[in-house]
């Protein structure tokens, strides 16, 4: 197994001490395995480039590996956080990136090339609303102000959410295999 695939693994593996390390009040030391989980996304693909390490495997473990940390997280935030906007974004985000994937896999097979599928600047951006909102909701028992701040976060997150997935089937309505 190489570096980038052990990170993409690894991102799945680093649920359990996040949501363990919470669940028994260590707040900031999840957050700081979160902060290190989140950056296994970054680095994944950094060195697979940088080692000319990219194959069909690792984009896939890639994938897998970030769709089941955010729907975990977003899960476990849903029963342990009891907020009915918490429930929604996971939904609408849940939803996407279940639709995301199979259209993904489904225009793979129908001769679509992988770089007419590659994310987009609003699919990014929406990972990046995701984590800091994920991110404060790990250290919001430490102050009530943060969790209102992140569970807005989360829930703008699903916004771009959406807008990223109407993007992607405008693109994809549009684009020659």
């Amino acid at each position: 197994m190489n570096l980038p695939n052990f990170l993409s693994i690894s991102r799945i593996f680093l649920l359990i001490p996040i949501i363990f390390l919470f669940e028994y009040g260590f707040y900031f030391f999840s957050l700081i395995i979160f902060v290190v989980a989140s950056l296994t996304d970054y680095f994944d693909g950094y060195f697979a480039r940088k080692m000319n390490l990219s194959t069909n495997l690792g984009a896939l473990l890639d994938l897998v590996s970030d769709k089941l940390f955010v729907s975990i997280l977003l899960i476990w935030a849903t029963y342990s956080f009891e907020s009915f906007l918490i429930f929604l974004s996971a939904l609408i985000i849940i939803s996407r990136e279940l639709t995301i994937g199979y259209l993904r896999m489904y225009l793979l097979q129908n001769g679509y090339s992988q770089d007419s599928l590659s994310p987009n600047f609003m699919g990014k951006f929406k990972t990046t609303f995701q984590m800091i909102g994920l991110g404060l909701l790990i250290v919001s028992p430490l102050n009530a102000s943060l969790a209102l701040l992140a569970i807005y976060i989360i829930f703008l997150s699903s916004v771009f959410s959406l807008l990223s997935l109407f993007s992607y089937l405008i693109k994809w309505i549009g684009y020659p295999k």
